[in-house]
């Protein structure tokens, strides 16, 4: 048989590719209309609205709204579940929840999705892929103009790699941000509903001290000889919070906890998940029955292991044998609902020979893990506890650490890790992921972060460099080489493969042999230096880059207070008499005036507003020891 032509078959995907071109827009006029279900539910209806309100902005045109009771023709775009016959060739069963299902026939556009929001996920992400449309935060849209609007072939079929994806940034909050990045929440957020009651803590609400510390004590851990049913200063400093634990093996615990439950339930029928789960202490109970229980799923012999969670805090772990014996048994009593606890400090090794309920789900932590290098390199003993929790279900979501707590517009690299750290969650049966940024407004690179790992939850996979370069263009403008260049020269020299560990809870104190040397930060300096003159004439981008630049004004405010006096330090010496240094004031007063003029709400987390920093400093300035 004679083979066809190299000709013959570019003929024919060239006449292929123009069958399935189809016209939007031309000349500024709408050749098209939008077709949605005559009964459209409100994703649906807000999916079309999104779709016309862009492509009016993009082109001028306004695409009408139409009903799919009226007889079919060309020019149409199907949004949702429409009743055409095109919705039957879509892939309903692979989209689940969120999945998103993108097809132009040449005649058609077809915008279908899962069950909650995959519809409109997909106006988005058409929007983003085929429109060349940006969100690169709440503040900052790139929309580009074009007349005439003409698609080339597409057959796009989205599933996200996680079925819950929160990224805990402020500004990943509002309406717009969190629908184009498909992103969920563990509480109502403006017009977002969230799936959760409650959000982890929960012990001291289910059964709270101020009620039965005194007439039963013996609900609560014991340790050091006796019962701790009392309450602590919290470490936020906004109240208090229990002192221990709760005695899982104490039936009357199981019965309160669960009509306490029960209650909260009645109240918000409609959310799915529900954490039981331990208050944020290591103060777990030691009675002999818990004890026992412990000691009958442990995977490690006792004492064996010593974690450390910060800088001075080193505790040992006891497994999580009488915490899932006892979720199981709430689990039982909620068969309709997910009940979530976390495998955290001590509970965070996964049991032996004990298997959480389908309807369980664990909410694992890495809060020691160091930031400089991935999870899998740096952090063996929690990879080893990931790993066993996969291995007896993937109801699993991790909560992930992205940031400096303790010092929050510090230089914190550790972009390198995203995405590898991610990828190893996904490759162990992670099914969803919490990636804690900052509860605060502002904070170093917060709209990169928040970017970035939006993405990577939606896509592990995607091309990182592309997307970070995509972002610092769009929020940088001629100023993005240059950022550019400082993450890789601050990440080249966050000391991956030494000793040194990235802390969340470190401070720029610790790196200032580091990555914030004298001679490193000076280069930093002149980077943005020029990135400063790059958009010297656009406010808007200006504002941005100096916000970028804080940081180092930061670490160097932090390192010349610890130093004190020579060649890094605050002060010069003059005789017995110390005097601050002009450029150290310089610095203070163009970093406080800076996060005040943005907006940014603390410099640590819970703690420390601009203003309360600025007035530490001063004091620190005009009383030197």
């Amino acid at each position: 048989m004679k083979k066809p032509s190299l000709l013959l078959i570019s003929v024919f995907f060239l006449i292929s590719a123009h069958a399935q071109q189809f016209t939007l827009v031309k000349d500024g006029k709408s050749v098209c209309r939008i077709i949605i279900p005559e009964k459209a539910n409100v994703i649906e209806v807000v999916a079309a609205k999104v779709f016309q309100d862009y492509i009016q902005r993009i082109s001028g045109a306004t695409l009408p709204i139409d009903f799919d009771n009226l007889k079919p023709g060309e020019g149409e775009i199907l949004i949702g579940n429409v009743n055409r016959d095109e919705l039957n060739d879509v892939p309903v069963e692979k989209l689940k929840e969120d999945g998103l299902y993108i097809k132009n026939t040449g005649e058609r556009l077809v915008i279908a999705g899962g069950t909650e929001k995959g519809v409109l996920y997909g106006v988005y992400t058409f929007l983003e892929k085929y429109m060349g449309c940006r969100k690169y935060s709440s503040a900052v849209t790139y929309v580009p103009q074009q007349k005439t609007i003409v698609l080339n072939s597409i057959n796009e079929l989205q599933v996200p790699a996680f079925t819950y994806r929160e990224t805990y940034y402020k500004d990943a909050y509002t309406s717009e941000y969190q629908e184009w990045h498909k992103l969920d929440s563990f509480t109502d957020r403006e017009n977002n509903k969230s799936k959760w009651g409650t959000f982890v803590h929960t012990f001291g609400t289910l059964l709270n001290p101020a009620d039965y510390g005194e007439s039963h004590p013996e609900y609560f851990s014991f340790y050091g000889g006796k019962r701790h049913p009392g309450s602590v200063p919290s470490w936020d400093g906004t109240g208090e919070q229990p002192e221990s634990q709760l005695c899982l093996s104490n039936p009357e615990v199981l019965e309160i906890v669960c009509k306490n439950l029960a209650e909260q339930i009645k109240r918000n029928p409609d959310a799915v998940y529900w954490s039981v789960s331990q208050n944020d202490n290591v103060n777990y109970c030691r009675c002999p029955i818990c004890a026992e229980i412990d000691a009958k799923y442990t995977s490690f012999a006792p004492g064996s292991i010593i974690y450390n969670g910060g800088e001075e805090w080193e505790y040992t772990p006891v497994g999580a044998g009488s915490m899932i014996t006892f979720i199981n048994k709430v689990a039982d009593r909620f068969p309709d609902k997910v009940i979530s606890t976390l495998a955290y400090l001590h509970t965070r090794v996964p049991p032996k020979d004990l298997i959480p309920r389908k309807n369980v789900n664990i909410m694992l932590c890495n809060i020691e893990s160091p930031r400089n290098v991935t999870i899998e390199q740096g952090d063996k003993s929690f990879s080893s506890d990931l790993e066993g929790w996969g291995k007896l279900t993937d109801n699993i979501i991790v909560w992930d650490y992205t940031i400096q707590f303790s010092n929050l517009i510090s230089p914190f690299p550790n972009f390198q890790v995203l995405q590898p750290n991610i990828q190893f969650f996904q490759k162990n049966r992670v099914s969803a992921m919490f990636e804690q940024g900052n509860r605060e407004t502002g904070g170093e690179f917060a709209e990169l972060r928040a970017y970035m790992l939006s993405k990577l939850l939606w896509d592990p996979n995607l091309d990182f460099n592309a997307v970070m370069n995509d972002f610092l263009t769009g929020f940088y403008g001629k100023a993005a080489k240059d950022i550019r260049e400082y993450i890789d020269l601050l990440h080249k020299n966050n000391m991956a493969g030494t000793d040194f560990k990235l802390s969340i809870f470190g401070s720029p104190v610790l790196a200032k042999d580091n990555y914030l040397s004298e001679s490193l930060i000076a280069e930093y300096n002149k980077i943005f230096d020029r990135a400063e003159l790059a958009v010297s004439g656009e406010p808007d981008v200006l504002l941005r880059v100096r916000s970028a630049r804080m940081p180092v004004y930061y670490a160097m405010l932090e390192i010349a207070k610890d130093e004190n006096t020579g060649k890094r330090g605050t002060f010069i010496t003059d005789g017995y008499i110390k005097k601050p240094k002009p450029e150290i004031s310089g610095i203070l007063y163009d970093f406080s005036y800076q996060c005040i003029r943005t907006n940014v709400s603390r410099v640590s987390e819970w703690h420390t507003p601009p203003k309360e920093y600025l007035t530490n400093y001063l004091k620190f300035l005009q009383e030197p020891k």
